[in-house]
């Protein structure tokens, strides 16, 4: 099968490489510095999606001739593509000791400081993601669950810790068939939350500091106030009438006088900073049987959830084992199922024999990325709870180098197809709020942790008692002809179950190098976080980029359905056009719609961590 792309899509160079793209570099007194302004000062404003382009450089008239010559003796030469990003770009961190990337400045400090203070990754991890929830209240918390991957020093087996929400034992399969608006807002989108327990699963067995440290910076900001961040204040005006009129948010997200806080004022929330120090000291046994789960089941029946206190009590978070690949020898550890792991090894085994970084990021390489995005994403469809469905064939094949041949094979170099090309198994074929954490110890301990309560704001229940917002994580489940919150079609094997998990497309992972950490990286997005996660990986490993270019670099997004390629704005026209070439439906992704954060281990030791632009988020380290 020919590998040339079609005839004139040469993709026009930039005058800046990625490599020498400009990114402010912080030494660790540097970073000190700004981490104590951000806490001390933290009044950030968004900035308009429009004034985050960058003018388009001239071309140079020795360019132009040579993309002239070229066409015209129709030589096969392909010039690669590179942007130097977006103004608002990442900020790399360097540190020696240990690094943690958050999207949120104030909980990467915190993080750092457990570092500094003789914690290990674990205790960085859960130190950050007490804070995200407080702070970052409309993508993560206590009320919401999620995974975390544990890279163990002294060559010990990896471990997943899932405290992924559950179904209630009440949950139907088509309950929500004539009402998917009920799988996103109100007490029937519930999920029983994981959060805490998988936290304390994780620092009681690999913890160093005390457990109730681990709450004290997220107690004392919920009580004694911290300033609102623009990209919690842009969420509360999308859903300015639901925060004035709901018990619980109008108290906590406004003036008390009828008006929404704005960037920089002073959000306070001791309910949820007695319900914090209530768990530091008394232990998960405190959320799930003792007076918080009675507050919060009460709250969520009152809105017609179905969830109860027994339901609560048989909570448990599930250890899980990983699963590995290798991509140019580098060993792959990510989680399997109920996450989309298996699929981010799919895509790196089909990847993996292009050998993308000889000619770069060119139109073409940037296509056949897609497709082995479209065939990942109808990979997916096979995949749900293992403790309900068996896949561990289907797994097992997903990640396997002969898989990856057989797709490799099936791809196109000259064109895009249909999605039945694919072969996704869709129950019926027809035509945003989590965050991650990734901790790197001085030990090599690393975690990589994706925590979320699903859609903005969850369910859109604050319990007023313990200030607790609850997760719409239902939602994540399949419905008979419903498509969920971020465009995903339903597949059988994720149909609800009592008891059941839904399936996640969160892709923690950890890759080392010669037996050593090299790269912890995760992100936020629904279901561009695995494409996002892929892109990263690939602009890191493939085309040597550092790591704050290879996250600020602007991404494509393709899920197979529906049946379009989602292109940053950022990039350039010309590119747009060449993948348009190959048969691909173009549509605008936003800009912000996906958010990584890594740490990357240099060949010397030293560490780089970079926090996502995108969400405003600052690394830290020591």
């Amino acid at each position: 099968m020919s590998r040339q792309p079609p005839p004139g899509l040469l993709a026009l160079p930039d005058d800046v490489s990625d490599n020498e793209a400009p990114s402010t570099v912080l030494s660790i007194s540097d970073n000190a510095r700004r981490m104590q302004d951000s806490n001390n000062h933290f009044n950030a404003t968004s900035v308009p999606l429009s004034k985050l382009h960058r003018p388009q450089r001239r071309i140079p008239r020795w360019c132009i001739v040579l993309l002239l010559v070229a066409a015209f003796v129709g030589g096969l030469a392909v010039i690669a593509f590179y942007h130097t990003g977006a103004q608002d770009s990442s900020t790399l961190i360097t540190a020696k000791h240990g690094a943690i990337a958050t999207d949120e400045p104030r909980c990467s400090a915190i993080g750092a400081d457990m570092l500094r203070e003789g914690g290990n990754a674990i205790d960085a991890a859960v130190a950050g993601a007490l804070c995200i929830g407080v702070l970052q209240a409309h993508s993560s918390g206590i009320g919401g669950g999620g995974f975390m991957l544990v890279r163990l020093p002294h060559g010990k087996r990896p471990v997943l810790i899932d405290f992924r929400e559950t179904a209630g034992s009440a949950a139907t399969t088509d309950m929500f068939i004539n009402n998917i608006t009920a799988a996103r807002i109100g007490g029937l989108s519930v999920g029983i939350p994981g959060e805490i327990a998988g936290l304390y699963n994780a620092h009681s067995r690999f913890g160093k500091l005390p457990w109730h440290r681990l709450f004290e910076p997220s107690i004392k900001l919920a009580r004694y106030g911290y300033a609102l961040n623009a990209d919690v204040y842009k969420y509360l005006v999308s859903m300015k009438q639901h925060i004035l009129d709901s018990p619980g948010f109008n108290t906590t997200f406004t003036d008390g006088r009828g008006q929404l806080l704005e960037p920089g004022d002073t959000v306070r929330r001791p309910e949820l900073a007695d319900t914090l120090e209530t768990i530091a000291h008394k232990g998960p046994l405190a959320f799930y049987r003792g007076s918080i789960a009675h507050s919060l089941v009460q709250t969520i029946q009152s809105h017609n959830g179905i969830l109860t206190l027994d339901d609560f009590a048989g909570y448990e978070a599930v250890s899980r084992e990983p699963i590995e690949t290798y991509y140019h020898g580098r060993k792959v550890i990510t989680g399997s199922a109920p996450t989309s792991g298996s699929i981010l090894l799919n895509m790196l085994n089909v990847a993996e024999g292009f050998i993308l970084g000889v000619d770069g990021p060119t139109a073409l390489n940037y296509h056949r990325m897609v497709e082995t995005m479209k065939y990942g994403a109808a990979q997916r469809t096979l995949l749900g709870d293992p403790s309900f469905v068996d896949i561990d064939t289907q797994i097992l094949r997903q990640i396997s180098k002969d898989f990856a041949t057989e797709i490799r094979a099936n791809i196109s170099d000259i064109q895009t197809f249909n999605v039945s090309h694919y072969d996704p198994e869709y129950d019926v074929l027809e035509n945003h709020g989590t965050t991650h954490i990734s901790v790197v110890d001085a030990d090599e301990m690393a975690v990589a942790l994706t925590s979320t309560i699903n859609l903005e704001f969850g369910s859109r229940i604050m319990d007023p008692n313990t200030g607790i917002i609850l997760n719409d994580e239902m939602d994540d489940f399949s419905t008979t002809n419903a498509t969920n919150g971020f465009g995903l079609r339903p597949s059988p094997n994720n149909k609800i179950v009592p008891k059941k998990r839904p399936l996640s497309s969160t892709s923690a992972t950890v890759i080392e190098n010669n037996g050593h950490v090299e790269l912890v990286i995760g992100g936020s997005g629904g279901s561009r976080i695995l494409t996002a996660v892929f892109q990263v990986i690939a602009n890191v490993l493939d085309f040597g980029m550092r790591l704050d270019v290879a996250i600020d670099k602007p991404r494509l997004h393709h899920q197979l359905m529906p049946d379009q390629l989602s292109i940053d704005p950022l990039f350039l026209s010309s590119m747009t056009h060449a993948l348009a070439a190959f048969g691909h439906k173009i549509a605008p992704l936003r800009h912000a719609s996906s958010v990584v954060q890594a740490v990357h281990r240099l060949s010397d030791g030293l560490l780089h961590a970079v926090s996502d632009a995108r969400k405003h988020g600052l690394a830290a380290g020591y």
